[in-house]
């Protein structure tokens, strides 16, 4: 069972401060079980109500410090996420955010930086879609290693962008 104040990741919704363990008002008469109330990080003032039952399924813990450090010292290691081309690529990403696991989401934002640095090479636009599903991915991941590192996230954005701008386009 979680605690009151303990900060988790709960899917694709990131990293969530549980706030109370209650039974809501909005359940029905009869049905009443208890819920976490959350808090997330990610979307500020979104209020998550999950209940107690079956949470450990849908929640993981926070990395911890040495491993966000690690996940950017080490960015060339990570594994880039084998996206199919085009619109194909959809489904891909999605199931990776949706696991939210850090590792897998760092390959993800570092194949789609490739992608668009590739594109701006070649003088072509970076997909609507793609730019979309990057801010997303940046924004979970970056604010959950932010949380780690008790810095901000701007601060791990810019060093992993710093980090990949000195990888190289090719494919080996």
């Amino acid at each position: 069972m979680l605690n009151i104040g303990e900060c988790v990741v709960y899917g694709s919704h990131g990293l969530c401060q549980v706030r109370d363990i209650l039974v809501p008002s909005f359940l029905e008469r009869g049905k009443e079980k208890q819920y976490y109330m959350m808090i997330s990080a990610v979307d500020a003032g979104s209020i998550l109500y999950v209940p107690v039952d079956g949470a450990e399924d849908k929640v993981r813990e926070v990395i911890s410090a040495d491993y966000a450090e690690g996940l950017m010292d080490d960015i060339e290691e990570v594994e880039e996420a084998n996206l199919p081309e085009g619109k194909k690529a959809e489904a891909t990403i999605l199931e990776i955010i949706k696991r939210n696991v850090a590792e897998e989401m760092m390959g993800l934002v570092k194949s789609l930086h490739k992608i668009k640095a590739i594109r701006e090479a070649e003088g072509k636009k970076f997909a609507t879609l793609n730019e979309k599903y990057l801010n997303m991915a940046e924004k979970l991941l970056y604010t959950e290693m932010a949380y780690s590192l008790e810095t901000e996230k701007d601060v791990i954005k810019r060093k992993v962008i710093e980090e990949l701008s000195e990888l190289p386009l090719e494919t080996a």
